[in-house]
This record gives C-alpha cells, sequence and structure tokens, in this order.
C-alpha cells in the first residue's frame, strides 16, 4: 500500500512490485503505475481518465457510472451547478474533449449554492481558519461539472464493489487496503509512505501538496482521526492478515510519524517496522519461496 506521504520520497517504487501487487492513491498515477490505483475525489478521478491511464491500468474510483450519449441533454444543465443567473458559468463546466468513438459519459458535481452555504456555516463556526486550509475543500473552483467521455473500454472499477455495493464513505489510503484486504486476501499488507501525521505538526504532508487538486504547500496539516479508525476497522475485519506499517525510523515517541498509534494499541495483527527491516523481510520471503526466516 503506498500512499503519498513524504516519508516515501526516493523509493524504488518500480523495484517493490518484484514482492507483490502494489497499490497507489491518487495522483500518484503521474509518477508511477502500481498495479491498482484507488481515487475517490471527482476533480482527481477525472484527471486521472482524461490522461488515458485508466484505459490500460485498473483503476478503482468512486461514484463512476457510465451514461450513453443520448442521455447527455436530458441530464446535463446549469442547475446542477447553481439556481443562480451566473455571468461565469462556463467557468464551471470542465468537459473533455470527444473523440470519435466515445459513445459514453461520465459526469460529477458538486453544488456551488450548498458549497458557499457549507463554507459560510463553517468560517462562522472557525473564523480563524487559514484560507489555504479552505479553499482546497471549499472554494468556488471546488464547485461545478466534470463531464468526461470514455472510449468503448477502460479498466475501471466502481470502489462500491464489496459486499453491500459501498465502499463505506472510506478515504483513498484506507479503502485500497478494504478492497485488497477483500478481494485478495494477502497474508501481509505492507503500508509504505501512509505517514497519518506530518513531522513539523503544522504544514501538511503530502508528495503532491501545492499540485491540481492538492492543498497549497502552506496548508495545515490534515487531522488523520478518519483515517486511523479506518484502518483500525479493517486490521479487526481480517484478523488473518497481518499489517505493516513502515516507518522511515525506528519507533520513537519523539518522531510525530515513526510513532505508535494509539488507538492501535492492543491490535495483534499490527506491527510498525522500518524501511530497512521491510526490505530485508521481503528480500528473505522472496529467497524462501513465500515464507520468512530469521536470522
Amino acid at each position: 500500500m503506498i500512499g503519498n506521504g513524504e516519508s516515501r520520497r526516493g523509493l524504488d517504487l518500480e523495484g517493490l512490485k518484484e514482492y507483490g501487487t502494489t497499490w497507489g492513491c491518487n495522483a500518484i498515477y503521474r509518477d508511477w503505475t502500481p498495479d491498482r490505483l484507488v481515487s475517490i475525489d471527482i476533480e482527481i478521478s477525472h484527471e486521472v481518465y482524461r490522461s488515458g491511464y485508466a484505459f490500460n491500468n485498473v483503476c478503482y474510483f468512486r461514484d463512476w457510472s457510465r451514461l450513453p450519449a443520448y442521455a447527455y441533454d436530458a441530464i446535463i444543465n446549469t442547475d446542477m451547478i447553481s439556481k443562480e443567473d451566473l455571468d461565469n458559468i462556463a467557468d464551471y463546466i470542465h468537459e473533455s474533449d470527444r473523440p470519435e468513438g466515445y459513445d459514453e459519459f461520465v459526469v460529477s458535481g458538486v453544488d456551488l449554492d450548498k458549497l458557499i452555504e457549507l463554507r459560510n456555516n463553517y468560517l462562522t463556526e472557525h473564523p480563524d481558519e487559514r484560507p489555504e486550509n479552505i479553499d482546497i475543500v471549499l472554494g468556488n473552483k471546488r464547485a461545478g461539472l466534470w463531464i468526461t467521455w470514455c472510449p468503448p473500454k477502460d479498466k475501471v472499477i466502481k470502489t462500491e464493489a464489496l459486499p453491500g455495493d459501498t465502499d463505506y464513505s472510506f478515504s483513498s489510503g484506507p479503502l485500497s487496503s478494504l478492497l485488497a484486504s477483500h478481494h485478495e486476501s494477502p497474508e501481509e499488507v505492507y503500508f509504505i509512505g501512509h505517514d497519518l501525521y506530518s513531522d513539523t505538526g503544522r504544514f501538511v504532508n503530502n508528495v503532491y501538496k501545492g499540485t491540481d487538486c492538492y492543498i497549497d504547500t502552506k496548508g495545515s496539516e490534515i487531522p488523520p482521526d478518519a483515517w486511523i479508525k479506518q484502518h483500525k476497522l479493517i486490521f479487526d475485519k481480517f484478523p488473518n492478515t497481518k499489517y505493516y506499517k513502515v516507518n522511515p525510523q525506528a519507533i520513537s515517541s519523539d518522531d510525530r510519524i515513526s510513532c505508535v498509534i494509539g488507538e492501535w494499541k492492543d491490535t495483534p495483527n499490527l506491527e510498525y517496522i522500518t524501511i530497512n527491516e521491510m526490505y530485508d523481510r521481503v528480500t528473505k520471503i522472496n529467497q524462501n519461496g513465500g515464507k520468512y526466516q530469521n536470522g
């Protein structure tokens, strides 16, 4: 499981494929091709698809339903964006080109009026919140319609392909683990670059901060509470899978990344190891036909 925390900088990601199936999230596709890519947010999912990546590589997208071209006029209208008469309504319509033979489309959207209401309510409750933290989630550019035309075939799988036809609204990192644990029943799962916290405790920790679809480089650290809770649910759901949180350093109470996660205490199928220990372990497993031997 390759996250986008900055502790993974400099790692040979391609070399990891030698040891098992690799899963990545969101913008990692810009730099590398994991065996499975998971994306749940509207903008990055449409970005991935329009790049052509999903034509040849397995992708899991949330709320990704193809519609026939003849339904376009009946479905697409500006009321989906705002009930107001906006002079710049075209700025909120993000539609891809339609090459010949692309006879289906996917549409995703965020209502501008509701977004403004949510932002105003949030700012009333949090008047000192920094603009960098607001814009990525509740800024006006987050609103609009994303319309992407699709070729006859691709390799997109809906994230809702889990029991109950849901993805439980998990974030992309924990969701990748859930999908792998359910569909592939792995004996072991290694979390690389799933830092959870920022080493500074102040600014966001993400390889792609400051780029399209991501928070500004000066944005605040994202609280990891939901990620921590979702991972714990997965650990408990799959007790026969061993999970390893791979840290850059040995466990230390003074290190905000290489630390014990309090909410994960008393989790028998979880272990913390360093990056070097991970490489040692998976190399020995490969050498011994899938079995780990100490020493």
